[in-house]
């Protein structure tokens, strides 16, 4: 009878987990990744051991062929890593441990550039902008006092030592 509980346990657990792990997926998606991405990281990050691409598949109901590039996207963002194997065709996966580390260097690499481009891009703006009726003045001016405050608001937080922290050090 124990067995039987336990095994449902496991069996809603792992209902849940996957629920979680396309919430989070949802969630990512305002970063620019795509939900897959979420997802996996998740359930890799969740997980006791490595986890295999037809393991993932299994987890989350979804298919190989959507699985498999973002694994490589992952990778490729660091924000998981190959894991030794237990054999030889299989490769297995888990997430990098220090989210810290993750989310600055998805900051660095990735909102910084996408920030870059549009900070370029304003200036070009900026400069070419003669008075034309097409623009409002007032209008171009509070766009750039917006990119000014992100990059600031970047900057500051890809600073920081412990980002995860960042929120408790903002309440004292």
């Amino acid at each position: 009878m124990n067995d039987m509980k336990t095994k449902r346990q496991t069996e809603k657990s792992i209902k849940n987990l996957q629920k979680l792990s396309l919430s989070i997926g949802d969630f990512i998606r305002y970063w620019g990744f795509r939900r897959i991405h979420g997802a996996i990281w998740a359930q890799l990050y969740l997980s006791k051991m490595p986890l295999s691409c037809t393991e993932l598949t299994s987890r989350l109901g979804l298919s190989k062929a959507l699985i498999s590039p973002a694994l490589d996207e992952l990778c490729q963002y660091k924000l998981i890593f190959e894991a030794p194997a237990p054999n030889e065709k299989t490769k297995v996966y888990q997430a990098s441990e220090n989210i810290n580390e993750v989310i600055l260097a998805v900051l660095k690499t990735r909102e910084a550039k996408i920030l870059k481009q549009v900070t370029n891009d304003f200036s070009v703006l900026s400069e070419s902008e003669n008075e034309s009726d097409a623009i409002d003045d007032s209008r171009l001016k509070s766009l750039g006092e917006m990119i000014l405050a992100a990059n600031l608001m970047l900057e500051i937080i890809s600073s920081q030592k412990d980002i995860l922290n960042l929120p408790f050090e903002l309440e004292k």
